[in-house]
């Protein structure tokens, strides 16, 4: 038993995740059912797979939130699922869990519950394995693009099934784009980051954003239709909001329980920049992993009570996407002022429209403006409400560009804000000496 428990830690109880996200699937409409005065029916098990082959049939371009085309139990199945494979795959490459596979592998989990499914994903895995056969290069070499590649993803179901062309041609065409894409994202995503230095944390949503943007051209180019939709409702608001704290307070016992005096090697982490390539797990262990984890999560909830946030699947999704760069460079203290600075800037908006609703996008983008968390870790507070401000106001440009393929699509603007305050702060109004690192001369 003891040796079972050391295996769920090393493995950050991910496994205990997945399998929380099965019960779910399977018992979380029969309890709402029962709530609601309607009695415990349990739900058929044809019914949850009838959900599931409608997500991994669903064109799955940005937004569709899977639980508003299928349902609870199918999206949660799916989540389930797709973190199961992954699981799988790092065991069979005999890979032990670390920072950077921490984020991948949460972050695939938070997407699953609107664009990533298994049937999307599995090509850009093959491309990726024929580019390590092609360059005679381990695939586990590629582990931390293998996961995070596939926000693309929906690049894969649109070709098949929202083009509208023939599916003896549409098949093998999405199959083949998500080849062509695993096969050059490795070298690609290895390039960006000198783009921006690695203050962007969502660097491989940047590589892919670009890549977006060529295959939605080529598609506009042949006269191929494709559109952003926007598939959702917030009647799932109440599932979501119990769940996002369970797991965070579950993830702080845990770091304590490993260590009771966790909370020094947290305050040890709060120090870092957050820049890339930052593995928490090897620096300050596990325990103040799943600590960052919890605390990061508390305060997203509590922002989400204060201002009335309504969640959904994507919503949900989003916030646990970035819970899991709680090992790979994310903390409270580098985030908080990226964060203001784009809750001031979404206000101010609603000043100037005299619209005090929120919408998804600007939820979504607050969200994901965590990305620029090690601008203000490096270079300050101003900085970082800057890198807020920045974030809200591109944004909203960048899914015109890349056509909505991307689900990355914050990470794609967030490499830009980056580069442009990387050299405001080191070219422009930041003496040299500051600083021990000095960016490259063009």
């Amino acid at each position: 038993m003891r040796k079972f428990f050391a295996y769920l830690h090393e493995h950050f109880y991910l496994e205990v995740i997945a399998l929380f996200f099965f019960l779910l699937a399977f018992f979380i409409e029969p309890i709402l059912s029962l709530s609601s005065g309607n009695g415990f029916v349990f739900d058929p098990i044809h019914q949850i797979f009838k959900g599931y082959f409608k997500i991994i049939t669903s064109p799955s371009i940005l937004i569709t939130d899977y639980v508003f085309i299928s349902s609870l139990g199918a999206t949660f199945f799916n989540v389930a699922t797709i973190l199961l494979i992954n699981l799988i795959l790092l065991k069979i490459l005999k890979l032990k869990m670390n920072g950077p596979i921490y984020a991948g592998v949460i972050m695939i989990c938070g997407f699953s519950f609107f664009g990533k499914n298994i049937f999307n994903t599995i090509p850009i895995y093959f491309g990726i394995y024929l580019f390590s056969l092609f360059k005679k290069i381990p695939y586990k070499t590629f582990i931390i693009t293998i996961l995070f590649s596939t926000g693309i993803s929906p690049l894969v179901s649109y070709t098949i099934f929202g083009l509208g062309i023939h599916m003896g041609i549409s098949i093998p065409l999405g199959i083949l784009c998500g080849m062509i894409v695993g096969f050059i994202i490795p070298a690609f995503a290895a390039h960006t980051i000198v783009f921006h230095e690695g203050y962007n944390l969502y660097n491989t949503g940047f590589a892919l954003g670009v890549i977006s943007a060529i295959f939605y051209g080529i598609y506009q180019l042949c006269n191929l239709k494709v559109e952003a939709v926007h598939l959702y409702d917030y009647s799932t608001s109440t599932v979501f909001y119990f769940i996002l704290p369970i797991l965070s307070i579950i993830s702080i016992i845990l770091a304590f329980i490993g260590d009771a005096r966790v909370y020094k090697r947290y305050f040890a982490l709060l120090k870092t920049s957050g820049r890339l390539i930052s593995d928490y797990a090897y620096e300050f262990k596990k325990e103040a992993v799943l600590l960052n984890f919890g605390v990061l999560g508390l305060v997203l909830f509590f922002i989400c009570l204060i201002f009335r946030v309504p969640m959904n699947g994507v919503i949900f999704g989003s916030i646990l996407s970035i819970l899991g760069f709680a090992g790979y460079g994310l903390h409270i203290r580098n985030v908080l002022p990226v964060w203001v600075g784009a809750g001031l800037t979404i206000f101010i908006s609603m000043v100037i429209n005299q619209n005090y609703e929120l919408s998804i996008s600007n939820i979504i983008t607050f969200v994901f403006a965590s990305g620029l968390a090690p601008i203000a870790g490096r270079y300050g507070i101003v900085y970082g409400l800057f890198a807020g401000v920045l974030h809200i106001i591109l944004t909203p440009l960048m899914l015109n560009f890349q056509g909505g393929f991307d689900l990355y699509n914050n990470g794609l603007s967030a490499g830009f804000e980056a580069a442009i305050l990387t050299v405001l702060a080191e070219k422009v109004f930041v003496r040299r000496e500051h600083h021990g690192r000095k960016s490259k001369d063009l």
